[in-house]
């Protein structure tokens, strides 16, 4: 019992810390709410850092500026690329791509 309590004295915390983590991260990467996504790590455990890893984290380069993009007056970057809709699966696709991510359709 005692081992129970030890363990979860020094787990928890460290859980807290990574769910923390996550949602720090969440908000420079990605382009969901970072508090939900550091909830989904805190109480999902490994899944939900797992899930947040592989599909939370969208947005690569939002904390950095990238190319294509511009500041806006209170300083977050603001992406403005063109966009054209798949004339298969009418999905939004960015100007410069020649064939559909998802149905692999020719734009």
């Amino acid at each position: 019992m005692a081992d129970l309590a030890a363990l979860s004295v020094v787990a928890l915390p460290l859980w807290f810390v990574v769910s923390v983590w996550a949602g720090i991260d969440a908000t420079r990467h990605s382009s969901h709410n970072a508090f939900l996504w550091g909830f989904s790590v805190f109480v999902g455990g490994v899944l939900g850092l797992a899930l947040y890893l592989n599909l939370g984290r969208d947005e690569p380069g939002v904390g950095r500026r990238a190319a294509g993009q511009s500041a806006s007056p209170n300083g977050v970057p603001s992406v403005r690329t063109e966009t054209v809709t798949c004339p298969n699966c009418h999905s939004l696709e960015e100007s410069g791509r020649d064939t559909c991510r998802f149905c692999g359709e020719s734009l």
